[in-house]
């Protein structure tokens, strides 16, 4: 069956990949300028999240619980505790331990840096119907899931 005029050849269409790719580093770099207004990086937010979703921890159980070395959170948790978003205080139960918890003001910032990437997200992914955007992150939940049991030790799956 001849082509119609216009339209690209099997073999010159991006793969699906690619376009994945594509999409994503649209929406972190509106991710990136967004957060950056609220003086918080995609590693800050990462970080506020999964404190305000379990509580308070210590620095290894939060790097257990992101997937990185407690080494490379040093920085961000430096970051944080020097704007107010988090404290470091001293564990009642092991006094050679710190907990990491959040404070009022980084719950705040924490909300307003999701809703910031809800904003990237629906400036992307704006022309896509209700229905077709429950679709795309239906599969990308399932792939992303996927990726995680295959490897779940691997640090890239997340990160701080």
């Amino acid at each position: 069956m001849p082509r119609s005029r216009g339209s690209t050849p099997r073999n010159l269409e991006p793969t699906t990949g690619y376009l994945i790719v594509r999409i994503a580093e649209a929406i972190d770099r509106r991710f990136v300028q967004l957060l950056a207004e609220l003086d918080l990086r995609p590693r800050h937010l990462h970080v506020l999240r999964y404190l305000e979703a379990n509580g308070p921890m210590s620095q290894q159980e939060l790097a257990t619980g992101i997937r990185v070395d407690s080494g490379n959170l040093i920085d961000t948790l430096d970051d944080l505790q020097r704007d107010g978003l988090i404290r470091r205080e001293i564990d009642r139960a092991d006094r050679r331990r710190r907990q990491l918890k959040l404070t009022p003001s980084g719950t705040r910032r924490l909300h307003k840096g999701i809703a910031a990437t809800e904003r990237a997200d629906a400036e992307i992914l704006g022309g896509l119907s209700p229905r077709e955007l429950d679709a795309l992150r239906s599969t990308a939940q399932r792939v992303y899931h996927q990726l995680r049991e295959r490897a779940p030790d691997a640090r890239h799956a997340d990160s701080a």
